[in-house]
C-alpha cells in the first residue's frame, strides 16, 4: 500500500491593499478633469458619474437645515460646446478605468452600465 504524503499547510495570502495604485483613503478635490489627469492607467474599478445634462435651465435648491439657496446653470453655448466639455473629461474616466469594471452616468435619466 503506497503511503499518502502528507498534506501541506496552505498559507494565506497576504492582503492586499483596496489598490496599489493609488491611496484610497484621501479625498481628491478640485476639478475632475485636473485630478483625472493624475491618477495612472487601470487604477479604478467603478466610475459613476451625475453630469450637467445640457437641459438649458437654472436650477435652484435650499440645502441643510440652513436651507442655503444654492442655483447653477445648465447651459453651454451649443450642444457642440457640451461635447467638447465633457469629451477630454470621458476620455480621461476610460483611461482610469480597469478592464473589466464598470461606468454608470446619468443623462436625462438614462443609466448606462458598461463592461
Amino acid at each position: 500500500m503506497a503511503k499518502k504524503a502528507a498534506a501541506k499547510p496552505t498559507v494565506a495570502s497576504p492582503r492586499l491593499k483596496s489598490s496599489s495604485l493609488l491611496d484610497t483613503r484621501v479625498i481628491y478635490c478640485g476639478d475632475n478633469l485636473e485630478q483625472l489627469k493624475k491618477l495612472p492607467d487601470a487604477c479604478v474599478d467603478l466610475i459613476y458619474i451625475d453630469p450637467l445634462f445640457n437641459s438649458n435651465r437654472n436650477y435652484e435648491l435650499f440645502w441643510g437645515e440652513t436651507k442655503e439657496k444654492r442655483s447653477f446653470e445648465d447651459r453651454h453655448e451649443s450642444t457642440r460646446a457640451y461635447i467638447d466639455y465633457m469629451r477630454p473629461r470621458c476620455e480621461q474616466l476610460a483611461r482610469v478605468l480597469k478592464r473589466p469594471a464598470a461606468f454608470i452616468t446619468i443623462w436625462k435619466i438614462v443609466f448606462m452600465l458598461c463592461r
